[in-house]
């Protein structure tokens, strides 16, 4: 009986994530969407949501947590273990990005809420910086990197807002590219 419990509490939580996503995609802010659209969208009981959440946010916070440890993950296993350089290690980051397309295109692009954004592209573009590798002058460091940083948070929000027009291996050239460029400048 537990086992059945587990089995439709993690049926409810995927059937609301997926009605957040459908409604995120139509307001554009999870402010504007309340409990009882997210239970009609999901086609749920009001009393399924609360036995899970306390509002909206609550639930979105949740799918943010989710996304962010996913691709820490990722990040993680391309990292460890594996004697990758950052070309492959920044590109098979890329294709994760793409294949989850939905996910990142509503939280990162399409939202007004800008707190996922922010906290994702730090712990993205910055274990993207880190694997650069590079010796900088301590004084200097932060600087540069809080370019390197922001300039790749934005060309990544550029790609997915465009549709991916370019393949990853073009972007990721692109962004040596332009890194190299920079640190020439600094190094």
């Amino acid at each position: 009986m537990n086992t059945k419990n587990n089995q439709r509490a993690r049926l409810s939580k995927i059937m609301l994530k997926n009605a957040m996503l459908d409604l995120l995609a139509e307001k554009k802010s999870v402010e504007k969407i309340s409990v009882r659209e997210l239970c009609e969208t999901a086609e749920l009981n009001r009393s399924t949501f609360y036995a899970h959440y306390n509002e909206p946010r609550e639930l979105l916070n949740e799918m943010e947590d989710e996304l962010i440890a996913s691709a820490r993950e990722h990040l993680n296993k391309i990292g460890k273990g594996n004697d990758v350089n950052a070309y492959t290690y920044i590109l098979s980051f890329f294709q994760y990005i793409k294949n989850n397309d939905k996910e990142y295109k509503l939280l990162l692009v399409d939202t007004t809420d800008t707190d996922f954004k922010n906290k994702f592209m730090q712990i993205a573009a910055g274990q993207i910086v880190e694997s650069f590798d590079i010796e900088l002058p301590q004084e200097e460091e932060q600087y540069v990197f809080s370019y390197i940083l922001n300039g790749s948070s934005s060309v990544i929000i550029q790609w997915i807002r465009s549709g991916y027009s370019v393949d990853e291996n073009t972007l990721v050239d692109l962004l040596f590219r332009m890194n190299k460029y920079l640190l020439m400048g600094v190094i």
